[in-house]
């Protein structure tokens, strides 16, 4: 067995199996567990989404033995903020699991982020909703808990990764469209004149400081269980960076955001993203109101209006993912408010040293 190392691939390039391979493989996970691919990641958006290198850098150790391609691991490197944190996300085709390659995977990231100077890793993994095995693992914080014995959480705690956090994702069908402009009216009349809506698709330059604002602050304010964060790097170059790579793969993103009418800045947002055209499902992003505003019920204002405008925009949409961590109660009971429901989790582990 060789473990290859991948960088830099351009779209076009040859090489964009490894992007290719790395999806097919976590599309299989995710169909494997919830019976199908509503989670699943396209290799475009996973290219896009590493198009800001001077921010942060990616990269993929791919495991090969002569022409069989046994497992792929994403590695993700921080380059202006978490210099100490290196993301790693392993996986192993089916067929070779049980022979050691996602252990030597692993053991190569590492070895290769500690050259790179950092000292914790991090992780994620794809869960049932609810643990069906006796023994539970419990994150340090919220009440979210996984089953112990899962090969996935049996994996990261063997090679030293400690739950962090258990998340949420839910899964909401689309009401129709008078219900969801019911709900939009109803925010409206019980938010303060002092805000009002401003919607957009993409990325708008208009908006760079306040949206560069808003995304340190999702960084630095949503429930993180503990782990070893920084506050993210996050300016107009980098917005700008991101929104042109998916632009170029037909990744679409609508935003809705409170205006703070008195001072001009945007104080709230929320996004969906479509990520093919056509498609029945996206994904509800980031929802942030900054800290000075909490309280007022802007979440719930912009996400009612941001999915009472979905419609106009992709007709063909009938469902919507989002997840939260396990502690984001407020965030959970709006969620449940508007008929999302979950079904199922998401563990993040953390390794030090």
């Amino acid at each position: 067995m060789q473990i290859l190392r991948y960088e830099g691939i351009p779209l076009e390039h040859p090489d964009f199996w490894v992007y290719e391979l790395d999806a097919a493989l976590w599309r299989g996970v995710v169909e494997g567990l919830y019976g199908d691919d509503d989670m699943a990641s396209l290799p475009v958006a996973r290219w896009a989404e590493a198009q800001a290198p001077m921010y942060s850098r990616v990269l993929h150790l791919v495991a090969v033995d002569g022409d069989r391609r046994l497992g792929v691991c994403a590695i993700e490197l921080p380059q202006r903020d978490n210099r100490h944190i290196a993301y790693l996300s392993v996986i192993v085709d089916p067929a070779y699991r049980r022979r050691g390659v996602g252990s030597a995977l692993l053991d190569a990231a590492i070895q290769f982020c500690r050259g790179d100077e950092r000292t914790t890793f991090q992780g994620w993994t794809w869960e049932p909703l609810q643990p069906a095995g006796p023994r539970r693992l419990r994150g340090t914080h919220g009440d979210g808990e996984l089953d112990a014995d899962r090969d996935s959480v049996a994996f990261a705690t063997r090679h030293g990764f400690k739950l962090m956090q258990v998340d949420t994702m839910s899964r909401l069908v689309l009401p129709e469209q008078p219900e969801l402009e019911a709900q939009a009216r109803a925010a409206r009349e019980a938010t303060s004149p002092d805000y009002r809506i401003v919607q957009w698709m993409g990325f708008p330059p208009e908006w760079a400081d306040d949206l560069a604002v808003l995304g340190r602050a999702m960084g630095a304010d949503v429930p993180t269980g503990g782990a070893d964060l920084e506050e993210e790097s996050m300016d107009e170059e980098r917005l700008r960076l991101l929104d042109a790579a998916r632009t170029r793969v037909g990744i679409e993103r609508l935003t809705t955001a409170a205006l703070h009418v008195p001072s001009g800045r945007l104080v709230a947002k929320s996004s969906i993203v479509r990520f093919a055209a056509g498609d029945e499902v996206a994904d509800q992003w980031d929802t942030i109101v900054l800290r000075e505003h909490r309280g007022l019920g802007l979440g719930w204002f912009v996400k009612t209006h941001n999915h009472a405008a979905l419609r106009s925009r992709w007709p063909e949409v009938r469902r919507l993912i989002t997840g939260n961590a396990s502690e984001n109660q407020w965030m959970l009971a709006i969620n449940r408010r508007l008929g999302y429901e979950p079904f199922a989790a998401s563990g993040w582990f953390q390794r030090k040293g």
